[in-house]
């Protein structure tokens, strides 16, 4: 994969002219699950049988909007009366705000941010609207770990409708290295017209995007993940981006923030991403973190082994080692 397929993928240059060479660039795209975003970004751009792809990604991803908006009011509607109103995470909230970054983005699931002083209540109501215990997570031990030590409930999938929401309380589970402070970015967030809901403000948006990248992920669609930092930080206002890496700081996310800001002026050649990178000061990202994503996005030989660094180190950066080894032990010994 060429580095420079970034830049085509939104729409920064046109797409490659050679056959063999649009072909690698269709194909790079499907296996990053970016299909629908490259559709946006190059509306009434491609003939033949691209533009069939292309309007194949533009249908699918329609569907998942309107699956996240008909979801987004069943939740409304479970939560009535309640005094309840939850931030909608992520995808969702990029596809909801219709964000760039929302733009062609399939959403498998919704995820959801409420004080963790009504998590019980929330449960209970999405239990009576319909929503349960996801399977795979469904035993005793997952139940009681998860409520113990994460930053969520249990996925609570729908029984009739199968669509999956992650209810959290906060944003890293309780113990993660990092702990963002998300009760200072939920006191700023800003509800969405009509939907009952609300979302992070545009920075806070970013912030989360690299905490989820960075901090808690293992990186596993890293052409989708890149993309949506581009656009979430091309798309903030000129005193939104000066003011970045302070508000980063103030809510204690400096890290995953200069990750990502690395990430955005290396693949997309972004002068605004630079000039925050350099701001923050001459501490510089992680060695094997860039090395890493260097080889997922290079797609050679090495992939195997960044991905398992990368999953050790996504595990490592959520709990001590000593609880991660008695997690992994039960899981792998426990019958229920």
């Amino acid at each position: 994969m060429k580095p420079a397929y970034f830049k085509s993928a939104v729409g920064l240059q046109p797409f490659p002219t050679d056959p063999r060479e649009l072909n690698a660039f269709v194909r790079w795209a499907a296996r990053g699950h970016i299909m629908g975003q490259v559709a946006a970004a190059h509306e009434g751009e491609a003939a033949g049988k691209l533009k069939d792809i292309l309007e194949n990604a533009r249908v699918r991803s329609a569907h998942d909007r309107r699956m996240l908006e008909f979801e987004a009011g069943r939740i409304r509607r479970a939560l009535l009366g309640s005094g309840i109103d939850p931030i909608i995470l992520k995808g969702g909230a990029y596809v909801a705000k219709g964000l760039r970054a929302g733009r062609g983005r399939r959403v498998s699931d919704i995820d959801i941010l409420v004080p963790e002083v009504y998590i019980n209540k929330v449960e209970e109501l999405l239990t009576v609207a319909g929503w349960q215990a996801e399977r795979t997570t469904a035993s005793n031990y997952d139940q009681q770990y998860y409520r113990k030590w994460m930053h969520e409930l249990p996925p609570m999938r729908h029984g009739r409708r199968r669509t999956l929401v992650d209810v959290h309380h906060r944003l890293l589970p309780r113990t993660a290295r990092l702990q963002p402070d998300h009760l200072v970015m939920a006191d700023a967030a800003e509800p969405l017209k009509d939907m009952g809901v609300k979302a992070f403000a545009p920075r806070d948006l970013f912030i989360h995007a690299a905490i989820h990248i960075f901090a808690d992920g293992a990186l596993e669609t890293p052409a989708r993940s890149l993309i949506e930092l581009y656009y979430l930080f091309d798309d903030l206002g000129a005193e939104e981006r000066r003011s970045l890496v302070h508000r980063a700081a103030e809510v204690d996310a400096i890290k995953p923030v200069r990750a990502a800001l690395w990430a955005v002026s290396r693949y997309f050649d972004d002068a605004h991403a630079k000039v925050a990178l350099r701001s923050i000061g001459p501490w510089r990202m992680g060695f094997v973190l860039r090395a890493c994503v260097k080889t997922l996005v290079a797609e050679n030989g090495f992939v195997p082994i960044a991905k398992l660094a990368l999953y050790i180190r996504s595990h490592y950066m959520r709990m001590p080692l000593g609880l991660l080894l008695t997690h992994l032990f039960k899981k792998a010994t426990r019958r229920n």
